[in-house]
């Protein structure tokens, strides 16, 4: 088959430009045909296969939104018809969508989403303008993309859907490819604890973290702490961890090469983190806590076993109940058989997510879903609408949209403001 994956990527390699890279190796490995239209490929797509086609559009990626400004995009690049389009978010979807209906003839549209908060705070329903294009956006992700092509990594996202919009998806266990990481042996060294990931919203846990290093070492427990990346966060966890001097005991390493991820976890005895890095830690059987997002509290569900089986994460019908520097200490405290148990247990759960077996699910997903309806008018509707807001713009203040406070917001509260 042959693919056409849409993407508007800020430029980083984050968890969807790696899902992306992964999915387009395997995809040309196994005999498919791969083409992507990207916004940003600076920093990651050079990773993508030779065979795999792609434009880095730049500016240029806003017309993709309007229908006839897409079609003639398109017909530049001169590349075949696709059998399948998928987006990896709302507006990409779309765009999907829009071409979908250009191509007809059996062409598959999935619509995935990566991203906690969609419907219940990003896009949530009082807070967009009539005239706004995420408005139009959503409309046409519940009224003409069906459950079985919508596709969502975390059961928290399910949840959510169903909940503020009594919808249906279908969630697949994203792909871990441990063939990208250099070959590492387990030697874990006691009270070791470490993370990887971006030090910026969603990652509040890099500040709780530096707390409970603290909690910890006034218990008498020998801990460390390493944390590999980077952000606008580290000023402020620098200042943070030299106030309460713990200089000695939390190092920040910086980014650390894609293919390191095991050896970086070779002597860690615990890996604290969210998203794909901890689904990869636990692969690794490395124990470790899950860190939600948003949150600044330090609340945990504990290891990736709590979560239901293929999630990304725990749902939100199961709020946090734990305290990540309990569930620290108590996998400090295990005794040697208990941690080699408990290393093996958050290694079987995710098994699922290995490539073959997550890619294999996908392609399932792929022949089953259903045709996704068309509707012209609400793509040429996107133009006038265009002008709308251009004018509207100028007499109406528009609250920009940040980032939840914590993560107990999309517990507590239906659809925010």
């Amino acid at each position: 088959m042959n693919f056409l994956f849409i993407c508007p990527s800020p430029g980083t390699l984050g968890g969807v430009e790696t899902l992306i890279v992964r999915m387009s190796r395997w995809l040309v490995t196994n005999g498919h045909q791969v083409t992507l239209l990207v916004e940003n490929g600076d920093n990651w797509a050079e990773l993508l296969p030779k065979t795999a086609q792609h434009v880095v559009l730049g500016g240029r990626f806003a017309e993709l939104y309007y229908y006839y400004h897409a079609k003639r995009l398109w017909n530049s690049l001169g590349w075949p018809k696709p059998d399948v389009i998928k987006g990896f978010d709302f507006g990409s979807s779309w765009i999907a969508t829009q071409f979908g209906a250009m191509f007809g003839g059996g062409c598959k549209v999935i619509a995935g989403m990566y991203g906690p908060a969609a419907f219940k705070w990003y896009f949530a329903p009082e807070s967009l303008r009539p005239w706004s294009s995420a408005k139009i956006i959503l409309g046409n992700y519940l009224n003409n993309i069906p459950a079985s092509a919508r596709v969502f990594c975390g059961v928290d996202q399910i949840e959510e859907l169903e909940e503020v919009h009594g919808q249906k998806a279908i969630l697949w266990p994203i792909p871990i490819d441990t063939s990208e990481f250099d070959p590492a042996l387990r030697r874990p060294k006691w009270g070791k604890i470490v993370s990887i990931g971006r030090f910026s919203a969603m990652k509040e846990y890099n500040f709780y973290m530096i707390d409970i290093v603290r909690e910890l070492r006034a218990k008498g427990l020998d801990v460390s702490w390493s944390v590999y990346g980077h952000g606008e966060y580290e000023p402020a966890m620098r200042a943070q961890i030299k106030k309460q001097g713990l200089e000695g005991v939390i190092s920040i390493e910086g980014t650390v090469p894609y293919r390191h991820f095991r050896r970086v976890l070779e002597d860690a005895y615990i890996f604290v983190g969210m998203g794909t890095s901890v689904l990869e830690a636990a692969l690794f059987k490395v124990p470790n806590v899950n860190a939600l997002a948003y949150d600044r509290e330090g609340k945990t569900t504990g290891p990736v076993y709590r979560f239901p089986r293929g999630s990304i994460g725990p749902g939100i019908s199961a709020p946090a109940t734990l305290k990540v520097v309990d569930e620290i200490e108590r996998i400090l405290r295990l005794n040697p058989e208990a941690y080699r148990e408990e290393a093996e247990r958050v290694g079987s759960h995710v098994e699922i997510h290995e490539m073959e077996k997550s890619m294999n699910c996908f392609l399932q997903v792929v022949r089953d879903a259903e045709p996704v309806r068309y509707r012209r008018s609400l793509f040429l509707a996107n133009y006038p609408l265009w002008l709308v807001r251009r004018v509207a713009t100028s007499f109406v203040r528009t609250r920009k949209r940040g980032h939840p406070e914590s993560s107990q917001l999309l517990i507590n509260s239906k659809a925010q403001n």
